[in-house]
């Protein structure tokens, strides 16, 4: 390489004469420019497609004017797709909850029919309640859907989520179950006129 200290130009290529050596400080902040790049946003993030997997065991509550229903439950969840065992007090009855946000499928111990169709008009035909399940996993596990505007959240002093609107409901958390980690709503309310659902976790 035939390059002086002082000589005014480009140094040259040896192997290539018409081409000018590209000097250590341009590679160097190429590398740095690039690094920036991917640190500002040009690098494609992970898109969260659903809920976090979880299994729970717990009891369920709903109150609508003056009539109240209660179930225990063991909720199996795998990305949008649930899979929830119900049944009375006393061991009685059963009923299994299979499906996604759009649709769902309803079968009993009790011989009857299964029901498949839109989850909130066949839990209703099926149970006389229902449930939000395109959103409740997400609230169980401790945070607003995706794809619903959030309002009014409210923190408690060691930082954790414990209220907000979404969807027109009112979600609240009066307990956490300590050993998680981060910890995990161990209570779950979920408020609109009119209706009440109560979620208490007892098992993750």
């Amino acid at each position: 390489m035939n390059c002086s200290r002082g000589v005014a130009g480009p140094c040259r290529n040896p192997g290539h004469p018409g081409l000018p050596i590209e000097p250590r400080t341009g590679r160097l902040n190429l590398r740095l420019l690039a690094v920036f790049l991917l640190s500002t946003g040009c690098a494609q993030l992970p898109v969260e497609t659903g809920p976090a997997d979880f299994r729970v065991e717990g009891k369920v509550g709903v109150v609508e004017g003056g009539r109240s229903h209660a179930a225990r439950f063991v909720w199996r969840q795998t990305g949008e797709r649930y899979d929830i065992f119900l049944w009375g007090p006393l061991g009685q009855g059963g009923t299994r909850l299979r499906g996604d946000p759009q649709l769902i499928e309803i079968t009993g111990r009790n011989a009857e029919p299964a029901l498949s169709g839109d989850p909130r008009r066949v839990m209703r035909q099926r149970l006389g309640w229902s449930l939000p399940l395109a959103v409740l996993p997400w609230w169980m596990s401790g945070r607003p859907a995706p794809d619903g505007t959030v309002e009014a959240a409210e923190h408690d002093d060691e930082g954790r989520l414990t209220a907000f609107r979404q969807l027109g409901w009112q979600v609240s958390y009066d307990r956490f179950d300590a050993a998680g980690n981060p910890p995990a709503p161990a209570r779950i309310t979920a408020e609109r006129p009119g209706y009440r659902i109560r979620v208490t976790i007892l098992s993750r």
